[in-house]
């Protein structure tokens, strides 16, 4: 129960953080005469000429219940014309809210930072939680991967008693004896990050994590001598709070498209990636939401990987305005970077945790 209300509570955060970065215009309001109440210039509309604040203001308590669900929903309209445009004319809303055509749609940032927190809160939904038949799959897989490091701890054993009976051998030398000294240091090394994974991969599978993916992360860090469980946990937070990082990370990508062209700027670049990360963020949220409730079929994946090809080339094709084989030959190398750059993201991750 706590783990769905702190998904709950992810995904709402998310909304008013995006909503508090999001501009008001566009939005319906109640016109007013008389003077602003808060800069007491004169108000004939919507909106103050002077300051913007809107002509008529809440004084209710009915009215906190209203201002959380505008911004968690934006039921003023503005999220309901942008998503049919970013599902369906991605390139088009990208151009049309680079060329100032911005009061109507959602801007890309808030948008970003909704469908991050979005993302991470149903990652936290549903990974911890799943069908009786992926438990069962999880108890076996969970059964198999404890035997096959216990047979590595024992191997384990077995060399460092191999190596304590080297060195108890009398009359080694000094050279020899500092040599299984150091074998035997990163031996016991090996051991401890053995014991660490056997751990991880039973506290681990609780949260959602599957157990050889929990193994093998248990066996890197134990190279390191880092508490894998830690990194785990750190790994899951960060990748939302450095999301944006995604963001820069792709921009000098996407400028190697189109190198020293006067014709798009770097704000331009940084409109169209934030979009599209935004949607794909979207996408991969209905996939996890998809596969919580048992939509696994093999079509379902596929359809939803075309279609992600699918939004990336209209998206590609119609902001920058290219002809068709202006962007089919683009392509591959914008898939290359869109890997490369995820690639690069997740690395800051892991240094980070």
């Amino acid at each position: 129960m706590t783990g769905e209300i702190d998904a709950a509570a992810d995904a709402i955060t998310g909304a008013m953080i995006a909503r508090a970065v999001e501009p008001g215009h566009g939005e319906a309001h109640e016109a007013g005469d008389g003077l602003c109440l808060n800069c007491g210039a004169a108000v004939a509309g919507n909106y103050c000429a002077q300051c913007g604040q809107a002509a008529h203001l809440h004084r209710t308590f009915g009215a906190i219940g209203h201002d959380l669900a505008h911004g968690v929903l934006h039921f003023e309209g503005k999220i309901w014309r942008t998503l049919p445009e970013l599902a369906l004319r991605p390139g088009q809303l990208t151009r049309r809210y680079i060329h100032g055509e911005r009061a109507k749609f959602v801007s890309p940032f808030a948008l970003f930072l909704f469908t991050a927190f979005l993302m991470y809160a149903i990652f936290s939904l549903t990974g911890s939680h799943g069908s009786g038949e992926a438990a069962t799959q999880g108890v076996q897989m969970n059964g198999e991967a404890q035997a096959e490091l216990r047979k590595e701890q024992e191997a384990a054993d077995a060399q460092i008693r191999k190596i304590e009976a080297k060195l108890a051998e009398p009359g080694i030398s000094a050279r020899r004896k500092d040599r299984l000294n150091e074998d035997l240091v990163e031996a016991r090394e090996e051991r401890k990050g053995l014991t660490l994974a056997s751990n991880l991969t039973a506290s681990l599978r609780g949260e959602g994590m599957n157990d050889s993916v929990a193994k093998t992360v248990g066996k890197a860090m134990s190279a390191a001598a880092k508490n894998p469980e830690f990194a785990y946990y750190k790994l899951k937070a960060n990748a939302y709070k450095f999301s944006w990082a995604l963001i820069l990370i792709s921009l000098p990508f996407i400028w190697m498209l189109f190198p020293f062209s006067r014709r798009y700027k770097m704000y331009d670049h940084a409109i169209y990636i934030t979009y599209s990360i935004a949607f794909m963020s979207l996408l991969f949220s209905l996939s996890m939401v998809l596969n919580a409730i048992g939509v696994t079929h093999g079509l379902v994946t596929l359809a939803l990987m075309l279609f992600a090809i699918w939004h990336m080339y209209r998206q590609f094709k119609d902001a920058y305005l290219l002809s068709r084989i202006g962007a089919m030959w683009r392509l591959p190398l914008l898939y290359g970077f869109a890997c490369a750059s995820l690639s690069l993201f997740f690395a800051f991750l892991m240094m980070m945790g």
